[in-house]
C-alpha cells in the first residue's frame, strides 16, 4: 500500500528528529574528547545503548535470539560500523565537525559506483553524473595538493568506506532478522571494540562528564528509532533527503561551539556532495517505483 501524505509527514519529521539527535550526539562526543579517549566514550555510550536496544527488543517482542543476533551478515554490519564509529569520532578530534560530517556522506555516492561490479546493477547517466558531482565535491572539500590539505581528513573518507561495507553488509541480512537484532548486534560489536582500548588506558570520568555521555546515549538511541521508523513508514524519495539535515546541523554547532566557519570552497563542494546524494535516492526511488509497477503488471 502506498504511502499516505501524512505517514510521509509523520517520517519525514521522524527523520529529522533523528538527525537533529544525530549531530546532538556528535557535538556531545566530540566536547567530551578533551578528557576521555574515544575507545572508553565508545563503551559508555554503547553499554546504555544496548540496554535501551534491549529493553526495547523485549518490550516489542522482537526475535532476539542468538540465532538472530550472530547472523554472519549481522556481524559484518557490526564490524563496518564499528571501524567506521572509530574513523569518524576520531577525525571530529582532529578536523572541523562539519567537515567530517559531510565527508561521511559520500558513502552513498561510493556505493552507487560500486554497485555495477558488486550487485551487476544498472547505473544510468543521471547516477554516473551524481557520482561524478559528488567526488568534485569532496575534492573541493578535502582540496588535496594545497595547503589546506590535512592528511586527517583520510580519517572520515576511510570512515565512508566502512559505512558502504556496512550498508553492503545491511542488503544482505535476512529478512526474518528483526531490525531490533541487527542494530543491537551493531551496538554490542561497538561497544566491546570501545572495551577493546582499555588496555591504552582510560581516563576516570566526573560526573558532569557520566552525565552528558548518557545523554549522548540516549540521543543516538533516538536516532537509531527513529531513522528506522521513517525509512519504513514514508516515501523513501521524501525521507531519505531529510538525512542530509545531519550536515546542517554539524556546521551551525561548528559554529556556535567551536567557531569554526567553513570556507567558501568546502561550502561549495559540501553543496555538491548534497546534492548528488540526494540525486542519486531520487533516481533510486524512481527505479525501484518502474520495477514495482513491472512486476504488479506480470501478476495482472
Amino acid at each position: 500500500m502506498p504511502s499516505t501524505g501524512s505517514a510521509n509527514r509523520k517520517a519525514i519529521l521522524l527523520m529529522a528528529v533523528g538527525m537533529t539527535a544525530l549531530a546532538g550526539n556528535d557535538a556531545i562526543l566530540r566536547s567530551l574528547m578533551a578528557s576521555l579517549p574515544v575507545g572508553q566514550l565508545m563503551f559508555l555510550r554503547g553499554t546504555l545503548l544496548c540496554v535501551l536496544l534491549l529493553a526495547a527488543g523485549l518490550i516489542f517482542r522482537q526475535d532476539l535470539r542468538p540465532s538472530a543476533l550472530l547472523h554472519r551478515w549481522c556481524l559484518l554490519r557490526g564490524l563496518g560500523e564499528l571501524a567506521a564509529t572509530y574513523l569518524f569520532l576520531t577525525s571530529l578530534g582532529m578536523v572541523p565537525i562539519a567537515t567530517a560530517t559531510t565527508l561521511v556522506y559520500v558513502s552513498p555516492i561510493i556505493l552507487t559506483a560500486l554497485s555495477g561490479p558488486l550487485f551487476g546493477e544498472k547505473v544510468g547517466p543521471w547516477r554516473w553524473t551524481a557520482v561524478v558531482t559528488g567526488f568534485i565535491g569532496v575534492a573541493l572539500v578535502a582540496a588535496p595538493g594545497t595547503a589546506a590539505w590535512d592528511q586527517a581528513l583520510l580519517l572520515p573518507l576511510g570512515a565512508a568506506c566502512m559505512v558502504v561495507l556496512r550498508d553492503i553488509a545491511t542488503r544482505h541480512v535476512d529478512p526474518s532478522v528483526s531490525s531490533t537484532a541487527v542494530t543491537l548486534t551493531t551496538a554490542i560489536m561497538v561497544t566491546l571494540g570501545g572495551l577493546a582500548s582499555l588496555a591504552w588506558g582510560w581516563g576516570s570520568p566526573s560526573l558532569v562528564e557520566a552525565g552528558w555521555t548518557a545523554g549522548a546515549s540516549a540521543l543516538i538511541a533516538v536516532s537509531f528509532f527513529s531513522l528506522v521508523v521513517a525509512i519504513r513508514s514514508g516515501e523513501l524519495s521524501l525521507v531519505a533527503p531529510v538525512q542530509y539535515l545531519n550536515i546542517v546541523w554539524a556546521v551551525i554547532f561548528g559554529m556556535l561551539i567551536w567557531a569554526e566557519y567553513p570556507e567558501p570552497r568546502a561550502i561549495v563542494g559540501g553543496v555538491l556532495i548534497i546534492a548528488a546524494g540526494i540525486l542519486i535516492l531520487y533516481r533510486e526511488s524512481v527505479q525501484q517505483q518502474r520495477l514495482k509497477r513491472a512486476r504488479q503488471g506480470a501478476a495482472a
